[in-house]
């Protein structure tokens, strides 16, 4: 997938799951020049009115966690613009194609460094990266189209891309800025937004 440059105003929505760096995540795609928009989930929108959705990372209220996570696997049947998800938005990626979870003793927490299998679109060239980990969980039995890029060594699928779509799925968080690198991932996905076309395949 190419990477395009960066040019002109870009607006993207940020659907919010109680995430608790999400003014963080505000501020490094404003540096950016980016446009941005915030809504909860299950709130109505028009996909078409942005060139690219982000899913954060927090937590799905338990009481409503079947309602939510049945309008997440609508929206990824639906939707077409390019999408990254953090944190809890890879577990969600995952559960609408029929993975599993398991909780991890102790949490993956603080600056962890990732090494990639292969280039991963969002951060080309490179061969690892420091990132910033906040997560009590991991995916299991990654499947197609579901493809890891990137390992850490306690946390086995870190950096997803579906095959044929511009869905990317981070395990940890790339507005966290402080000591890591992280905030690549976000800068290519504003570059790919600003140049994604519909009627390209990913």
């Amino acid at each position: 997938m190419k990477i395009y440059g960066v040019s002109n105003i870009t607006s993207i929505l940020v659907l919010n799951n109680k995430s608790e760096s999400l003014r963080e995540l505000l501020e490094v795609l404003k540096g950016y020049g980016v446009r941005v928009e915030v809504k909860e989930p299950m709130e109505p929108f028009n996909p078409e009115s942005y060139k690219g959705l982000i899913i954060s990372g927090g937590a799905i209220p338990r009481q409503h966690l079947r309602e939510y996570l049945e309008w997440y696997c609508r929206l990824y049947r639906e939707i077409r613009i390019p999408v990254l998800a953090i944190c809890l938005g890879l577990r969600i990626l995952g559960y609408c194609h029929g993975l599993r979870v398991r909780r991890l003793h102790p949490s993956e927490l603080g600056v962890t460094k990732i090494f990639f299998h292969r280039e991963y679109p969002l951060a080309p060239s490179r061969r690892e990266l420091l990132v910033y980990e906040n997560h009590d969980f991991e995916i299991l039995n990654l499947k197609p189209p579901m493809v890891n890029y990137a390992s850490s060594e306690r946390c086995k699928i870190q950096a997803v891309k579906l095959e044929g779509k511009p869905f990317f799925a981070v395990q940890f968080h790339p507005e966290i800025t402080e000591q890591n690198e992280g905030a690549i991932i976000l800068e290519n996905f504003v570059k790919l937004c600003r140049g994604f076309n519909l009627g390209k395949t990913a």
